[in-house]
């Protein structure tokens, strides 16, 4: 009776083990196909570069912390005497507080000459209250951006899931862009 004890909880310790051990495997091969899905609806995408920008109110951005936080991001090429881009202020200036938490944003000018002192001037003016950055066109050019008033969008695996070039948006448009990136 007491070796038929025995082989018995050997039996179920065994069948325990082996189906721990399927369990794994079961689960290394889904994290396998999820990440397969990622890269197959990247595929047709290119890669963002990586980028740290310091905005007029001292806080750092990068690229890399945003995609460490799992967040998206928006970047907004603009310059404090560009009338498309004054036309997009308000706009991305009624939006963004709806998004701020789910999605990182930021706006670099692309003039040089815009310095600190410039966008700060500007977006207390412009009532501005968005991260905006100094003249940084090693940015824009990383980017390959060519224009001011240029919205490009990035997904939360660091590739460029859209680049609105030279656009005037609303601020329903602006919506629609921060939800894609969500999806």
């Amino acid at each position: 009776m007491y070796k038929r004890f025995r082989l018995s909880t050997f039996l179920v310790i065994v069948v325990l083990l082996f189906s721990a051990c399927n369990f794994c495997k079961s689960s290394d091969k889904k994290a396998e196909v999820t990440e397969m899905e990622i890269n197959k609806a990247n595929s047709d995408l290119k890669k963002a570069p990586q980028f740290e920008v310091v905005t007029i109110d001292d806080q750092t951005i990068s690229l890399k912390q945003s995609l460490a936080d799992q967040k998206p991001m928006i970047v907004y090429f603009t310059a404090s005497w560009c009338p498309m881009c004054a036309q997009n202020w308000p706009a991305i200036s009624e939006v963004y507080p709806e998004y701020k938490d789910r999605v990182n944003f930021v706006a670099i000018s692309i003039d040089p000459t815009d310095d600190d002192q410039v966008m700060t001037k500007l977006a207390k003016e412009k009532n501005i209250n968005f991260p905006l950055v100094k003249g940084t066109p090693k940015v824009m050019i990383d980017f390959g951006v060519k224009t001011q008033a240029t919205t490009v969008g990035i997904n939360k695996a660091g590739y460029v899931a859209f680049q609105k070039d030279k656009a005037v948006l609303t601020a329903d448009e602006y919506r629609e862009l921060f939800e894609q990136l969500l999806k």
